[in-house]
């Protein structure tokens, strides 16, 4: 099998799906790796050190994507990099289809490509063990932007997180309890500050009490509870998340404006379309703006910040299952791992998920229907 790896290419994106150790281990398996030039040089990792690994350099994206029989990318390809990939292939990536172009759809769904939506895969008892582990990067380095830009050279109130002797630390507020949200919750009462997290629902939050005690705080998202938030909060974090929709506007712009000047929204969900309606997507090189006199942070990739851990934790969780495609072929891996189907989005360019096959207007297939 032939696997495609091509140099990331979102704004300010530095992951790659794979570093030389786990391409040394696919070739060891029996698979030609075509990777690009310069896929893992922002993560510190030469052309040199995946040519040890006995990879192939590759000099251009086309190559990447168009040799390939499964290509393994971290983000969704963009509306030009659909079009390299053969027809026929597997793709195997975060794919966010819901919030995808249109021509990005229609280029997977023409060229019979079979795609895996990682953040979709599900395993009972395991959750969603890719989203969780950039989730729980995710939700540490939510607090940490919440921090550096509580500094007044950033725009923000001139507060240390987790305060002094005599000295309030400062309050952060978490609407959401699933992975990035208790990752957030963590971080933050590792650092001394006082922390409440929110969330629709009991369970979640009753787990994070049996972890954290009485240290942590916890409400129910209602507008009450979110107006009485967002008054008196000095970092807010924003992790909700639903599955195939876009993340819906807990946050009103009028609440956003009840924040305290200088206070800082982080808006992790933002790759879903944001929790509050002043969100709007940034950059890692340019990541915040200031509206309602509040310093918004709403980075979409925030785990392209750490590089090396983020690609580790990635492949760590993808290669298992690149393995099991390597050896039984697509299709028999999919009938045989009930968990890599929850994931599964196009067969050879059948819609199988309804969410999507509705977003795009197009028929829906039964999995088993497409697999025979």
């Amino acid at each position: 099998m032939i696997i495609g790896i091509p140099r990331e290419r979102f704004i300010d994106e530095t992951r790659v799906a794979v570093s030389p150790a786990a391409a040394r281990s696919l070739v060891e398996a029996g698979s030609t790796v075509y990777i690009e030039t310069n896929a893992g040089e922002a993560a510190g990792w030469r052309d040199s050190e995946y040519e040890n690994a006995g990879a192939t350099i590759v000099y251009s994206e086309e190559e990447a994507l168009g040799r390939a029989d499964l290509v393994i990318k971290v983000l969704r390809p963009n509306p030009q990099e659909a079009e390299m990939i053969r027809e026929g292939a597997a793709l195997v990536s975060y794919l966010q289809l819901s919030q995808a172009p249109r021509e990005v759809f229609i280029s997977l769904y023409e060229r019979e490509i079979t795609a895996i939506a990682l953040e979709n895969i599900w395993y009972e008892g395991g959750g969603h063990p890719v989203r969780r582990a950039m989730s729980e990067i995710a939700g540490q380095l939510a607090v940490h932007a919440g921090s550096e830009h509580l500094r007044a050279d950033r725009g923000g109130r001139g507060i240390l997180l987790g305060g002094l002797p005599g000295v309030p630390s400062a309050s952060v507020g978490i609407l959401g309890a699933g992975v990035v949200g208790q990752a957030a919750a963590a971080a933050a009462l590792n650092r001394g500050a006082h922390v409440i997290l929110v969330d629709q629902k009991i369970a979640p939050l009753r787990e994070a009490m049996k972890i954290y005690g009485n240290r942590l705080q916890t409400g129910i998202v209602n507008e009450h509870n979110i107006e009485k938030l967002c008054s008196f909060v000095d970092v807010l974090i924003g992790a909700i998340l639903i599955e195939d929709h876009p993340t819906p506007h807990i946050l009103m712009r009028d609440q956003v404006r009840a924040m305290k000047r200088g206070s800082v929204l982080v808006d992790v969900a933002i790759d879903q379309g944001g929790t509050a309606e002043t969100s709007r997507p940034t950059s890692i090189s340019d990541p915040t703006y200031i509206e309602e006199e509040v310093v918004h942070y709403c980075v979409p990739n925030m785990p392209a910040l750490v590089p090396r851990t983020a690609t580790r934790a990635f492949q760590n969780q993808v290669l298992p299952f690149v393995r099991e495609i390597m050896k039984s072929g697509v299709k028999e891996t999919l009938r045989s791992h009930p968990y890599l189907r929850t994931g599964l989005t196009l067969y050879e360019g059948k819609v199988v998920r309804d969410l999507i096959a509705k977003t795009f207007g197009v028929e829906s297939h039964a999995i088993d229907e497409v697999l025979g």
